[in-house]
């Protein structure tokens, strides 16, 4: 059973669904359910003009950079994942940071400005974070698909487990949440022109920086680290903008709960993965 193809697509499709329905059920008022599927689908799409864009910038970019397409071919066939790779580092870093991160987080950043803050709904700080959320799951669950068209399910399933489409997973979620957060600095807090660019530009730079160093190291050390970072810091960022949506009517209680609540929601999901991962790669 759990090398069937079916069960491997449930398998990494799932999570990301299950994920976004968390965040928005934790959530005290609720994003209406059409915004956060369109914006969820909208992150699928992404792979549509990023496929494109990653055209150009292998066959036009590059070239006039004077950079080894050969070693560009190496690092997209995964030269990047085996260790003692001998990708040059200047093609490393166009890669990690440029076809990879900028493409891909810059899109993201796109749709959340140019769609998501038009929504009426979207009317405090909680709302971007929310979005830039589901986004980022809806681009990890369409991106997971590629690495499981093997035509192997043991290698489909060594991809779903610890090498890692569950660690993306997080670390989409993660830069999504971030890039909200950051946006919501610029949309909702008094602060002076000056200070809401910055916010604006740190949006979109943060993430790329991240999802960079993410991809550059390509060791499941560094994966795993950048992984663990992420997810404390949408624990941390989430429960914050949590507590100041909770109106002084409520009691103590209440506010415990929704905490627990949802630092269990987290805490557990990961765990879960991890855990899987474990087993499953053994079998």
């Amino acid at each position: 059973m759990l090398k069937d193809p079916s069960f491997i697509y449930l398998a990494t499709i799932l999570p990301p669904i299950l994920l976004g329905i968390g965040i928005w059920k934790s959530d005290k008022f609720p994003e209406p359910g059409k915004f956060l599927v369109a914006s969820f689908l909208l992150g699928v799409s992404i792979i549509l003009p990023l496929d494109l864009l990653i055209r150009i910038t292998q066959d036009h970019i590059a070239p006039m950079l004077g950079l080894d397409l050969d070693a560009l071919k190496a690092w997209n066939e995964g030269a990047w994942k085996e260790e003692g790779s001998v990708v040059p580092a200047a093609e490393r870093t166009f890669m990690s940071f440029f076809r990879a991160a900028f493409l891909e987080e810059g899109l993201k950043f796109a749709l959340l400005l140019f769609f998501c803050v038009r929504l009426s709904a979207l009317n405090e700080p909680m709302d971007a974070i929310v979005y830039g959320a589901a986004i980022g799951l809806g681009y990890a669950a369409m991106e997971n698909i590629p690495y499981l068209n093997t035509g192997d399910p043991e290698t489909a399933w060594t991809m779903t487990a610890v090498k890692g489409r569950y660690y993306p997973l997080i670390m989409h979620l993660g830069f999504g949440v971030v890039m909200g957060w950051l946006l919501s600095l610029n949309l909702f807090e008094e602060r002076s022109q000056f200070k809401r660019r910055l916010m604006l530009i740190l949006a979109l730079l943060v993430p790329v920086i991240f999802h960079g160093v993410y991809n550059f190291y390509g060791t499941y050390d560094v994966f795993t680290i950048l992984t663990l970072i992420m997810v404390m810091t949408i624990i941390y960022f989430y429960r914050r903008e949590q507590s100041k949506r909770i109106t002084e009517e409520m009691d103590k209680a209440k506010i415990e709960n929704i905490d627990v609540f949802y630092s269990y929601l987290v805490t557990f999901t990961f765990v879960a993965m991890v855990v899987l991962s474990v087993i499953f790669v053994n079998k």
